[in-house]
């Protein structure tokens, strides 16, 4: 059961609508985004800063596959569904995405290392090592993916932590737990 309150689409100003028009699925706004719109202007933040990851330097597999590292660190079991069957679409298979959870090889360098600096920043305080800012660079990782992977990063641990706050359940099959 959600703890925080479903928001009908009538209570949302015009602004949020217009907003979440882009996430209507059969016409439906998902009672995720109902729910994160108890803070109209975090949910207004939020979907800015997820439309500008998707004309980022990021192909759609290393936004996912950040997502998909990020949320199995958080243990957040909605996103982890969620970014389990959206980076299968995004063209990784099941192998690479056990790897990606667990912090092991993926067998793609380039995914590799954008995986490392997003559990960087959760496991390691402080600036990222220069041995992984270079490791960036040899994979041709601009500054601009740089500060994407940032980005991306924070997009997906603001829906984990309102998730954890709102207890969501996902309505999609659990990935496998890794031991």
């Amino acid at each position: 059961m959600a703890r925080l309150h479903t928001r009908t689409e009538e209570s949302l100003s015009k602004e949020t609508l217009d907003v979440l028009n882009p996430t209507r699925i059969n016409g439906k706004i998902a009672d995720v985004y109902l729910q994160f719109a108890n803070s109209e202007h975090a949910l207004h933040a939020y979907m800015i800063m997820e439309e500008s990851l998707r004309k980022s330097a990021l192909s759609d597999l290393e936004l996912e596959v950040i997502k998909l590292a990020i949320s199995e660190i958080t243990q957040c079991e909605f996103c982890l569904a969620t970014h389990t069957m959206k980076s299968r679409k995004a063209g990784l298979d099941k192998d690479q995405q056990m790897a990606v959870r667990s912090g092991t090889e993926t067998g793609n360098s380039r995914i590799d290392v954008i995986v490392n600096i997003a559990r960087h920043f959760f496991n390691q305080s402080g600036p990222l090592d220069d041995s992984l800012i270079n490791e960036a660079r040899t994979q041709q990782l601009t500054d601009e993916s740089l500060v994407d992977i940032a980005m991306a990063v924070s997009t997906i641990f603001f829906t984990n932590m309102t998730n954890h706050i709102n207890n969501t359940k996902s309505t999609l099959p659990a990935p496998p737990r890794i031991n």
